[in-house]
């Protein structure tokens, strides 16, 4: 595993969380084989989470680990995939234009230095097209944290309870000494169904401030920006404190910008919400995040890894 120092991180870059991946062609499910890695083996191996996509544009095997390129043929970058072929694996992957792609999971080991990955049990993937092994998990949270007031959430002035309104308080927002976060709570808006007209999709889509709780987190004195919140927006509102300021949230990704360039880091991005940037690699054997730790604190950057111990 590389090193990475404060003010010397080697880090590819940043890669698009949500980025569509290609569906391009389905591979049967027939076909190949797998093997089995005895227990006394599986210790120190490593395992992709789930089928993720091995591809070959004709220059060796390549386990896609970050995100695919939405073509046909898919394209991905990734550890080579040592000892791999095609001929063991008849009917489970596709092939144009001179590619190869097939969904596998693998079990085996991974060399940083080498950036390759020796397969030691391979078993067919059942998802169709090609898929990696994802980015940072779960979806977004754009819930509220605060318990509702006395009386439920209600509109307080109806006259500052507009989409302009609601422009304003997000401007407020971003001058607030502390400025962590914020986001739209717009879980009261009642959903349409999938018969829906498309009037009734557009007006789901609409603004609606009036159902809509602003959320807002800031580092230092919650009360008074509420109350400078509140100068210019009359609906729902939420203001709770937050551990780090966006600001520095954003010095800390400076310093993980690329200066050498690393085939390692698949993701990184801060999540202000969480308060924390979302750093995700091949494989960290903890020696990473402790020096993130060390760094910048404890919780500032969160590393996780892709390819996981088996056990």
């Amino acid at each position: 595993m590389a090193r990475w120092s404060r003010r010397g991180t080697a880090l590819l870059g940043m890669v698009a969380a949500g980025l569509m991946l290609a569906g391009c062609a389905s591979p049967p499910a027939s076909g190949g084989h797998s093997t089995s890695v005895p227990s006394a083996a599986a210790e120190g191996m490593l395992r992709t989470p789930r089928a993720v996509t091995v591809l070959d544009a004709g220059d060796g095997a390549k386990l896609c680990l970050g995100a695919i390129a939405t073509s046909l043929p898919p394209q991905c970058g990734g550890p080579g995939v040592i000892g791999w072929d095609w001929a063991e694996w008849s009917g489970a992957y596709t092939e144009a234009a001179g590619v190869r792609w097939g969904s596998f999971t693998l079990t085996g080991s991974y060399d940083a230095d080498a950036f390759t990955f020796r397969p030691a049990d391979v078993r067919p993937g059942n998802e169709g097209g090609a898929t990696s092994a994802g980015s940072w998990s779960g979806e977004a949270d754009f819930s509220t944290p605060c318990d509702p007031p006395e009386g439920g959430w209600q509109v307080r002035d109806a006259a500052r309870t507009t989409a302009e309104s609601m422009q304003r308080v997000f401007e407020r927002a971003m001058t607030l000494p502390g400025y962590a976060a914020s986001w739209v709570d717009r879980s009261r808006i009642p959903s349409v169904g999938a018969e829906a007209t498309p009037e009734q999709q557009l007006a789901e889509t609409a603004p609606h401030p009036e159902l809509t709780i602003v959320n807002v987190t800031v580092v230092g004195d919650v009360t008074a920006a509420e109350t400078a919140l509140t100068e210019v927006w009359g609906g729902m509102l939420c203001v709770t404190a937050a551990e780090r300021t966006e600001a520095d949230l954003l010095s800390v990704m400076s310093e993980l910008m690329p200066q050498s360039g690393s085939h390692q880091v698949l993701m990184a991005a801060p999540n202000t919400r969480a308060g924390r940037i979302d750093l995700q690699v091949i494989h960290d054997d903890g020696a990473l995040q402790q020096e993130m730790d060390q760094a910048y604190g404890v919780g500032t950057v969160i590393v996780r890894s892709v390819l996981q111990p088996v056990g």
